[in-house]
């Protein structure tokens, strides 16, 4: 078989590197790019026949309806026409209507979709069809003049294919010089890289085969006109196909050769009509009728009244699905103008059953691999589309019409989540394609760039299998988190964020999705809590209640932690914030002699700033402090010593870890939205600024968690740290913090 060309992508100018994700990269697999034929991969062809009474406004409508999305060839047929002395007469119907209008339509849309462009010749000039061709075939002078004319157009054309459809040779004398014609035809093309086809009824004339000439490999593929048939009638006739063995089975046809067709119009009633127009009669028709009654306009725009065999898309769908397992190259229509749009499109159908069963991950159906596959799953992860199963016919369609695969569900098991995201990684890996820098497939928040004091960027929590399930985590664009306040201390925050989501109903009720949610960022120096030193820490932070179920709303596990971890992953301290209590705290994880300190002032669905301090005090007790600000706020100087702290923990004497990352945690009960963090030191400008900064809203007494001291510290200097002046210097924020438009 000849090698075929399809649409090619540049290579990409980077490839994404330091992946976190667990993907198995196939041995021998293409360098990657930015883009593959979703048809070469999946080795599966659709081509589509647009004949010579099409109109130039019917093809040009091809790109807007989307069909050419779902043919990997096209085949212009009957505008090109063989006369009997070997030359070539181009169709003229009028000055819009013309094969020459035809071609450059098709050559311009080729060119943007990436189809390969075939000729298809049936209707002849100047003389009976059968007339014609066999003063063609049988002579060598004419078979060498029309060899060489075609030769000539298709290369002119930048056409990829030549189909034979002379339907058909009356003797075994006329099969044998038309399988010579294509032998010729096959020996000019095909070092060239243009195939030779041919078309045939679905039933055998077995005279084709009772020659010496005969030889079915002087054909790329046959075209087997199986249309309105359904799969198993057409899985018999093309066993007759296969049954012309009289030269031996080495000259006989094979199944990598064979395609299968579909046909888009509706036959046997008064006159021809298209499967759009019954569309438009039934927009409801179902997927495994195989009939039409009604009253509709014909192709010419007259009303009949009748019942029309139509092909199904289930019909279809089984169709592919003989190809599939007999190892065909593909489908064939008849035609790409009588096919509906969208869902109902014959085209689409066959283009989709085909990827899912060849796990092609052609997510938009544009017939191409690439990023915006990638991203469509991306941007779906942790959506629910609804379980529709794909082992039943019925099942399959609903799965169709729900549009899961788009979405990123490959199987219909109702979820797009981590295990479809690992799968399209593989399958890129597998194929060559580049994939994007997303969560999904990373394991980093990208949108989290430039984090203040931290390395790189924040990345989900991985488990055993590898990343959890980051369709937990949506990120979201600056601004989505809103807060204004007053004061030296209000701009201090990154404007990116994250929502950290709970567990929804359809995963609760398949008990999936339980586990907890983390993300993960390295410190770019470590906080030495053993040497005298300050650490500041912001970001904004909100509690959602949308979406949450009664027992969720009501749960005192809706927490998100801030985890101070050492080395070893363990959580020393946390700053935390606790939902259903409506509380903030500080919790001394790893200290059993440390206070443990919570109070109030953390409503649902507001944003808020989060200001946290660690301080480091030598061989002494460490100390946290926390406050938490409500939109509105003046927030001040909180670098200076007098600063108004809504919560102080001081930590055991001699207890003084190193801290080397940041964590945020989350239970499934529990949906938070935080804004990137900044961590480090934080200087102010020289401007006077008030001493102490005071809470929109009057906080409850401060309150012992667990059997533990509370402190509470309302601009007393912690114990053990000198007092300063209250009237310190205060400068610009350093690179520490940036400024509130950063990301």
């Amino acid at each position: 078989m000849v090698s075929i060309r399809f649409r090619h992508f540049p290579m990409c100018a980077a490839i994404v590197g330091a992946l976190a994700v667990n993907v198995v990269l196939v041995e021998g697999a293409a360098a990657q790019s930015s883009g593959v034929s979703a048809w070469g991969a999946a080795d599966f062809r659709i081509w589509g026949y647009v004949p010579n009474w099409t109109t130039v406004p019917q093809i040009n409508n091809f790109s807007t309806n989307g069909i050419y999305d779902h043919v990997s060839d096209v085949l212009y047929f009957g505008g090109v026409q063989p006369k009997s002395n070997g030359t070539l007469h181009y169709y003229y119907g009028n000055a819009t209507q013309n094969a020459t209008n035809h071609i450059a339509a098709l050559k311009t849309a080729s060119q943007s979709h990436g189809f390969n462009l075939h000729s298809s010749m049936f209707t002849v000039n100047g003389g009976e069809t059968d007339d014609v061709w066999n003063a063609i075939v049988s002579n060598p002078t004419t078979r060498a003049t029309f060899v060489n004319n075609v030769k000539n157009f298709l290369v002119a054309n930048n056409m990829k294919g030549y189909n034979l459809d002379w339907e058909r040779p009356g003797d075994a004398t006329e099969w044998g010089n038309y399988t010579q014609l294509a032998r010729e035809l096959r020996a000019a093309l095909n070092p060239l890289g243009i195939e030779v086809s041919v078309c045939d009824y679905g039933s055998t004339d077995y005279s084709w085969d009772n020659t010496s000439q005969f030889d079915a490999k002087v054909y790329d593929q046959l075209f087997v006109m199986s249309y309105h048939l359904t799969a198993s009638s057409t899985g018999t006739y093309t066993n007759q196909k296969l049954n012309l063995t009289q030269q031996g089975a080495a000259k006989a046809f094979s199944n990598d050769q064979i395609g299968i067709g579909f046909g888009t119009w509706g036959a046997g009633g008064p006159a021809t009509v298209s499967l759009q127009t019954i569309v438009n009669a039934n927009p409801n028709l179902p997927y495994d009728a195989l009939t039409f009654t009604g009253t509709i306009n014909d192709i010419n725009g007259v009303s009949r009244t009748g019942t029309w065999n139509i092909e199904s898309r289930k019909q279809v769908r089984e169709k592919v699905q003989l190809a599939i397992d007999r190892g065909m190259p593909g489908l064939f229509s008849w035609t790409m103008h009588y096919d509906a749009a969208g869902q109902y499109s014959l085209h689409r159908v066959a283009h989709h059953y085909a990827m899912v069963k060849k796990q092609m991950p052609d997510l938009n159906l544009d017939g191409v691999v690439d990023a915006a596959d990638a991203n469509a799953l991306a941007d779906n992860m942790g959506t629910v589309p609804g379980a529709t199963g794909t082992a039943t016919a019925a099942e399959f369609e609903n799965f169709y019409m729900s549009g899961n695969w788009e979405k990123g569900d490959r199987d219909g098991n109702g979820f797009v989540n981590q295990a479809d995201a690992s799968w399209l990684a593989t399958r890129y890996a597998a194929i060559g394609v580049a994939l994007p820098d997303r969560l999904a497939y990373s394991g980093t928040f990208e949108k989290f760039n430039n984090s203040v004091g931290l390395v790189g960027r924040w990345a989900a929590g991985q488990a055993r299998s590898g990343l959890e399930e980051t369709g937990n985590f949506t990120q979201h664009n600056p601004n989505q988190l809103e807060f204004v306040g007053t004061g030296l201390g209000a701009g201090k925050f990154r404007n990116t964020s994250v929502t950290i989501r709970n567990q929804n109903s359809s995963e609760a009720a398949s008990a999936i999705n339980a586990g907890q949610r983390t993300m993960r960022a390295d410190l770019a120096a470590p906080i030495d809590l053993s040497a005298d030193g300050e650490t500041f820490i912001t970001f904004l932070v909100r509690q959602n209640t949308a979406g949450l179920s009664a027992s969720q709303l009501s749960s005192a596990n809706r927490i998100l932690s801030l985890e101070m971890l050492d080395a070893n992953g363990v959580s020393q301290y946390d700053f935390s914030f606790h939902g259903q209590q409506t509380d903030f705290s500080i919790r001394s994880q790893a200290d059993a002699a440390g206070a443990d300190v919570q109070t109030d002032g953390f409503a649902a669905d507001a944003a808020y700033l989060f200001v946290g301090k660690l301080s480091g005090n030598g061989a002494g007790a460490n100390t946290l402090q926390a406050s938490l600000f409500a939109n509105g706020a003046n927030v001040a100087n909180f670098a200076d010593p007098q600063f108004q702290w809504m919560l102080t923990a001081e930590g055991g004497a001699g207890f003084n870890p190193l801290i080397t990352d940041l964590q945020f945690k989350s239970l499934f009960e529990g949906s938070f939205t935080v804004s990137n963090g900044s961590a480090g030191r934080a200087t102010f400008s020289r401007r006077r600024s008030p001493a102490t900064s005071t809470p929109t809203a009057l906080l409850r007494s401060t309150t012992s968690i667990a059997g533990k001291p509370a402190l509470v510290s309302r601009g007393t200097p912690p114990i053990g740290m000198e007092t300063p002046m209250a009237t310190k210097s205060l400068t610009e924020p350093t690179c520490s913090f940036g400024n509130a438009t950063s990301a």
